[in-house]
This record gives structure tokens, C-alpha cells and sequence, in this order.
């Protein structure tokens, strides 16, 4: 099929419709060639016929020509909208990194307890991270720029919501013509943060915390002690359709496979950043 593509693409630069009216006069020359002539003598039927498949040939010999010379063009053109696009991705990438710290961040606050947020380096991913790592999402992020009343996992989803916005304005503005295996991380990104957004129930637990802080402490304490509920084994079974911890477990879900493709990201920016 790839092949097929490409000769439907040549035939319709300028190199191909010249070879392929080449071609067609080639064709009809060699065909009168052949065929026997009325009351030419031999030596003048010869002749002619000499000619024209001299003529034939020629024609032949100037689509190979042709061909090779627009191979060569297209070939250069080709790796100079590879290096475009190549500096145009490392380009966008730059502001890319800003938003990934912030996103790295709050990640670790959401993903790491609190007596072990310390000792986490806040710009790396672990995707191997326990549900229960996750039991102080609604305490405060301990970074002084955030404010200390805000909890991690408020200041978690704004920095994926400016992460997914600005990587919806990567694919809008770049073509990954030459880097599909980028394009098709970053579509990823976005389908699974739009189709797994449990934000609605999590941060909803927050406004019930202004009424019941008990409520919120019994949150923490079943994340706490998932090894005993088990939470995402039943999800995995269907056993927790209308649990209050099954969008946490969704949320446990979708943040891990969300850092292997940052992760992925990051891989392969380094690649074509050499």
C-alpha cells in the first residue's frame, strides 16, 4: 500500500506527468516501428524504423533522467521539512517543560504521603507507585508558592488541565508528518485524560470536607488501607460500580498510565534532540 501511495504522489508531480507523456510517445513510436510500411523500399523502411526506435529509446533514457532528478529534489525537500519539523517540536518543547514540572510536581504531592515528600524528587514520574500512596491527596502540597490551604489533588488537576491544553496546540499546530510515534503519545494523553476525568467526584469530596471533615479523614483512611478493601482488585472484578472509592481508583489509574507516556515523551524528545 505504501508503495502504491507513492506512485499515485509521483504521478502527480511535474517529473511524472512528463514521464508518463514520455512513456505514451515511447509507446506509439516503437508500435509504428513495428509495424510493416506500404511502398517504402527495405533500406528506407529500415531507416525509418531505425530512427524511431532510436527516438524511442531516447525517450526512455530522458524518464529515467527525469525520474532520478525529481527523486533527488523530492529527497531534499523531504529532509528539509524533516529538520522544520524536528525544530518546530524541540521549539514548542521548551514551553512543553514548563508545564511538565508543574505537572511532575503535584503528581508526587498526589502519588507520595506526606512523611515521604521530603525525600521524593519532585521532577521525576514513578508510575509504580501503590493506591495507597495516594491517602494525602487532600492535604496541602507543603510548596510555599501554592499557598498552604489548597490540597494537592486541586493543584494536581489544574496542572494537567494547562499539560492537556497545551498539548492540544502541539497537534493543532505541528504536522508529526515525520514523527507519528510523538503524535500518537500525545493524541493518547489527551483521549485518556478526557476519558477517564473523575475530577467531578474527587473534587466534589472537597466541598463536603467544609461540612464534614470526618467524611474526608474516612476518604484517607480507606485509600490507607487498600491492601485490606482491596479497592482495586474489586474495580478490576466490577465489584465497586457504586462505590464511593471507585473514582479514586480510576484516578489511580489514569495518573500512572498518564507518566508512562510523559515518560515516553520525554524518551523521545531526548532522541531527536541529539
Amino acid at each position: 500500500m505504501k508503495k502504491i501511495r507513492e506512485m499515485l504522489k509521483w504521478r502527480k508531480t511535474a517529473a511524472g506527468k512528463i514521464s508518463i507523456i514520455l512513456l505514451i510517445s515511447s509507446v506509439i513510436l516503437l508500435v509504428i516501428a513495428c509495424s510493416p510500411w506500404g511502398n517504402f523500399t527495405e533500406r528506407t523502411a529500415n531507416n525509418i524504423n531505425n530512427i524511431l526506435f532510436g527516438i524511442a529509446t531516447n525517450l526512455l533514457g530522458i524518464i529515467v533522467t527525469v525520474s532520478f532528478v525529481q527523486y533527488f529534489i523530492d529527497k531534499q525537500d523531504e529532509q528539509e521539512e524533516l529538520i522544520q519539523e524536528k525544530n518546530m517540536i524541540i521549539k514548542y518543547n521548551r514551553v512543553m517543560n514548563l508545564f511538565l514540572k508543574k505537572y511532575k510536581k503535584y503528581y508526587n504531592c498526589v502519588t507520595n504521603p506526606m512523611v515521604e515528600r521530603k525525600n521524593i524528587d519532585a521532577l521525576t514520574l514513578n508510575p509504580k507507585f501503590q493506591f495507597q500512596d495516594m491517602r494525602d491527596m487532600y492535604r496541602q502540597s507543603l510548596f510555599l508558592s501554592d499557598g498552604f490551604y489548597e490540597p494537592s489533588i486541586v493543584l494536581f488537576y489544574r496542572a494537567e488541565d494547562n499539560l492537556r491544553s497545551y498539548i492540544i496546540k502541539m497537534l493543532e499546530n505541528i504536522q508529526f508528518k515525520y514523527h507519528e510515534e510523538l503524535y500518537d503519545l500525545l493524541i493518547e494523553f489527551v483521549e485518556l485524560s478526557q476519558s477517564i476525568d473523575v475530577r467531578g467526584s474527587i473534587l466534589d469530596d472537597i466541598l463536603v470536607k467544609k461540612i464534614d471533615e470526618k467524611f474526608l479523614r474516612e476518604i484517607e483512611g480507606y485509600i490507607k488501607e487498600a491492601e485490606q478493601h482491596k479497592w482495586v482488585e474489586r474495580a478490576l472484578e466490577g465489584n465497586l460500580v457504586s462505590n464511593v472509592m471507585l473514582p479514586y481508583v480510576q484516578l489511580y489509574w489514569l495518573i500512572q498510565k498518564e507518566a508512562e507516556l510523559l515518560i515516553r515523551y520525554e524518551e523521545y524528545i531526548s532522541k531527536i534532540a541529539k
